[in-house]
């Protein structure tokens, strides 16, 4: 039900009040502007702001069955749906959310899409051969965006030209403008910028580690540190410098070691073995060494399996242990073989 000037009728108890004071723009227990049995409530919201006019200040209404309108910014309104701006009408001085703008001449809304906050672009130097991958916001301005590439290509920002290029590796433009925001150019994600250096550097000059100069210290002078790492574990008896911690580790690998010489002094060369290795199938072949190893301490059963099950042909590192084909050859754990009576596994291939 509506009242005097198209305005909602209000029940006994409640009056109209500024909407900045209260939400929906009521106060209760006031004077009753107007009252009724047949109150129907505030008008719904339409994303239209009020406006107040006159001696009474009196609260108008917008449209509730109509499309919501939105202005152009600094157009003063007049007529029942100003638009809004500066001066008076519905929506004065309220700001516009992003991404939304009227046709001159329309009150109807229009939107338009909003870019994300950053964008994935590759950065490319003429200091370096390689390509970087990398993400930034589309506020920074230039000159803040020049300062995170020195991480980047290693040229100071004094020293930089950028060019956009498209994915296509098609120019655009040259970023020049040192106030402009990154997201006011047509940079997309998939987009090259390419940073021209004019500090004097050379290409790859950044990329040669063997010209960097290194700061070199003797063992002696290391020694005498009282700030290092090493005068650290020697005072708290860390790690190798723990004696006792030091001396059981050795004692327990040598009674591995001896367990293993024990078990490997019962695995003879040219035997029938099988070997079944935790987390793997068994595999059968035949016993070609027996012995300690230079990649690895301890001792360890060369094996030449039945089928190409193994890592190498008998030989690792370059040194050879015995021979066999490739992928045939493997070296495994005493304690993982079982020596035996096991004839190689017939599948009956032949026959077919």
């Amino acid at each position: 039900m509506r009242g005097r000037g198209n305005l909602p009728v209000l029940p006994v108890g409640f009056s109209r009040r500024p909407p900045g004071r209260f939400p929906g723009g009521y106060w209760k227990n006031c004077a009753p502007w107007k009252a009724s049995r047949d109150w129907l409530g505030p008008p719904k919201s339409t994303g239209e702001a009020s406006s107040w006019r006159g001696k009474g200040r009196r609260r108008l209404a917008g449209p509730a069955r109509g499309r919501a309108r939105i202005g152009r910014v600094g157009s003063r309104g007049r007529g029942r749906y100003p638009r809004s701006g500066g001066g008076g009408g519905c929506g004065a001085g309220v700001r516009r959310p992003a991404g939304l703008r009227t046709p001159a001449g329309r009150g109807e809304m229009e939107v338009t899409g909003l870019s994300a906050p950053t964008v994935t672009v590759f950065i490319s130097s003429s200091l370096n051969s390689f390509r970087s991958e990398k993400r930034y916001s589309r506020s920074l301005t230039i000159a803040e965006f020049k300062c995170k590439l020195e991480l980047v290509v290693g040229s100071p920002a004094s020293c930089m030209e950028l060019e956009l290029y498209g994915a296509d590796d098609k120019f655009y433009s040259k970023l020049d403008q040192e106030d402009a925001l990154l997201g006011s150019y047509p940079v997309d994600d998939g987009c090259r910028i390419h940073v021209i250096d004019h500090s004097g550097a050379r290409l790859g000059e950044y990329e040669d580690v063997s010209k960097v100069e290194k700061y070199q210290i003797s063992q002696e002078a290391y020694d005498q540190r009282q700030d290092s790492v090493r005068s650290f574990l020697k005072r708290s008896k860390l790690g190798r410098y723990n004696e006792e911690e030091r001396a059981q580790q050795e004692a327990e690998a040598t009674q591995r070691l001896n367990e293993e010489k024990t078990q490997a002094s019962a695995i003879p060369v040219g035997s029938r073995c099988e070997v079944r290795a935790p987390g793997q199938p068994p595999r059968r072949g035949t016993v070609m060494y027996v012995g300690l190893t230079d990649f690895k301490p301890g001792y360890w059963i060369g094996v030449r399996y039945d089928e190409p099950l193994g890592k190498n042909d008998g030989s690792v590192n370059g040194k050879r242990y015995f021979e066999c084909q490739a992928k045939y050859g493997a070296f495994v754990k005493p304690s993982v073989v079982t020596v035996g009576d096991f004839p190689e596994e017939d599948y009956g291939l032949d026959e077919m």
